[in-house]
């Protein structure tokens, strides 16, 4: 199944951080309620469905038990996600990005919200899982000059991103993500707009993790008044006009490289939107061009 395998059709000198790659947001909230689910499906279908980056947030109860989280909402034990992980790493060749951290501290309305993890057993977790010893990608120095052959040489099969490196195994390469309460709660059509402006005003040398799901916010246009899953069906119609802005601007399409979304195994349309971008960005081997056009045109 394409899907499956896309990665084996990119050319070896393909650089890591400009492949254009499927992404999940809050990658592990299956089962969560409405208010904090934003997938559908979890960490093995997504990648069935072409995710290669998974953004994966925890919190630590008082007994420092670690859980999937989005805000105060608490989801599966974390072990669910990571033997997910390990279900996938155990069948895939290919190559993935896992943004592992603890969630972030939170400001809502008056209220500060503050949340705790558990490196040690986050580490414990990796180790157990992951068999981050023949697998994980690390000691990689300049990440910007990594290409996909050199990682297929070396068998690895992700590499873990955290900023402050609080695992064992976890990378500090650069890694921006950005978003702001204002515009991801923007009424669809306009939030269409105005994010791929992030792609114009900002650079890396690492991996730009570009958010395109809808957040609801307080003091934002969508506020409270709809779910993430409500967003993404207003939203989602939109898809393909921002990968349209896109594909028109060489200068971002040289740039695009991690696109993550909400409810990514709802159906193909995403995926295949951005796995088009490899074409344009001619990474795609010569001799496999016409079957991946083929596989992607849905």
């Amino acid at each position: 199944m394409f899907y499956k395998n896309w990665m084996s059709y990119i050319k070896d000198d393909a650089k890591i951080t400009k492949i254009a790659m499927p992404g999940s947001h809050n990658s592990a909230t299956m089962g969560m309620s409405k208010l904090a689910r934003c997938q559908n499906g979890s960490l093995f279908e997504q990648y069935q469905y072409g995710v290669r980056f998974f953004d994966i947030r925890l919190k630590a109860d008082r007994k420092g038990r670690l859980f999937v989280a989005h805000g105060v909402m608490k989801g599966m034990p974390a072990q669910l996600a990571f033997e997910s992980l390990k279900m996938i790493f155990e069948q895939s060749d290919e190559f993935f990005i896992l943004n592992i951290k603890t969630y972030m501290n939170q400001k809502i309305g008056p209220f500060k919200l503050s949340y705790k993890g558990n490196s040690d057993e986050t580490s414990r977790l990796i180790k157990e899982y992951l068999n981050p010893e023949k697998y994980a990608l690390t000691g990689h120095g300049d990440i910007s000059n990594l290409t996909i052959g050199e990682i297929r040489k070396s068998g690895k099969k992700y590499i873990i991103t955290n900023a402050n490196k609080e695992y064992d195994f976890s990378n500090d390469c650069p890694v921006i993500d950005p978003w702001d309460s204002i515009v991801y709660g923007y009424k669809p059509e306009k939030f269409a707009k105005e994010i791929v402006n992030y792609l114009r005003r900002l650079d890396t040398d690492g991996f730009f993790w570009f958010q395109t799901q809808q957040t609801p916010n307080l003091g934002t246009e969508n506020g409270w008044t709809k779910w993430p899953d409500d967003l993404d069906k207003l939203s989602r119609i939109y898809f393909p006009q921002i990968i349209a802005e896109i594909s028109d601007d060489p200068k971002l399409v040289e740039k695009v490289n991690i696109v993550a979304g909400d409810f990514m195994t709802a159906d193909y349309m995403k995926a295949n939107e951005i796995l088009s971008l490899n074409l344009l960005k001619g990474i795609v081997k010569d001799e496999l061009v016409d079957e991946y056009k083929k596989a992607i045109t849905k």
